[in-house]
């Protein structure tokens, strides 16, 4: 491996995150309508049951880079 700017070869390879999503998913209208519902039926009760926890899903996209000790640039790594 050899660094484009300088060309020395003290170069490391690391992986680096360069970017993560997060998907969610709600628990819908009808649901938050029952709710206010039940709260106003119980005078305030059921705000001591706990909401719903949403189903989420997150993704990360990595990057492969090397680092030139030598001189510091920072390039990507193409597979």
């Amino acid at each position: 491996m050899v660094c484009p700017k300088c060309g020395s070869e003290n170069v490391v390879v690391t992986v680096e995150q360069t970017s993560a999503k997060t998907k969610g998913k709600g628990m819908g209208c009808l649901w938050s309508m029952c709710r206010m519902f039940l709260i106003i039926c119980t005078c305030g009760l059921w705000l001591l049951v706990g909401k719903r926890k949403s189903k989420e899903k997150t993704k990360f996209k990595n990057q492969t880079v090397g680092i030139c000790q030598s001189c510091g640039n920072k390039f990507e790594i193409k597979q």
